[in-house]
């Protein structure tokens, strides 16, 4: 039985995953320009043999693990581009779907890090980078007054 995985990218990044609940025997196996899934869900064997890419990935940069949830891989692409899908070969595609909780497109606002005309790529770093800042030199003592409750 073939295996049906959700699928997202970024430039240099595809993220897969295949959604089945206490999968065992789980086997991921990649190589430069395709992939091989297997794994038991109860008594059912499935499988996706040789898929091949839409694009090379960097199988010793690449990842995979599972969980009792699903089993998830991050491949990184060969060259920082956009596949315009993820397997080359249509026989899989009944079962690679897109994964909508994370898919975004290249010419996306958000994935370049502006929203409503704000630029946030630089957010998210060191948050304590003012060489004056004195945020350590604020007393707390005071927060350990009880404050009185009112009548009822």
């Amino acid at each position: 039985m073939s295996a049906t995985v959700h699928w997202a990218q970024r430039a240099g990044t595809v993220y897969l995953t295949w959604e089945y609940v206490a999968a065992k025997d789980v086997t991921v196996t990649l190589s430069d320009a395709a992939l091989s899934f297997s794994a038991t869900v109860g008594d059912k064997q499935l499988a996706m043999a040789d898929m091949a890419l839409g694009g090379a990935i960097v199988p010793a940069e690449s990842k995979w693990f599972a969980n009792d949830r699903c089993v998830q891989a991050i491949l990184k692409k060969a060259k920082v581009e956009w596949w315009d899908k993820l397997c080359a070969d249509r026989a899989f595609k009944p079962f690679v779907k897109p994964d909508w909780s994370r898919w975004v497109e290249e010419d996306d606002a958000e994935y370049a890090g502006r929203i409503n005309g704000i630029d946030f790529d630089g957010a998210g770093g060191d948050w304590d980078d003012e060489a004056d800042s004195d945020d350590d030199d604020v007393p707390l003592d005071d927060l350990d007054v009880s404050v009185p409750k009112e009548p009822q």
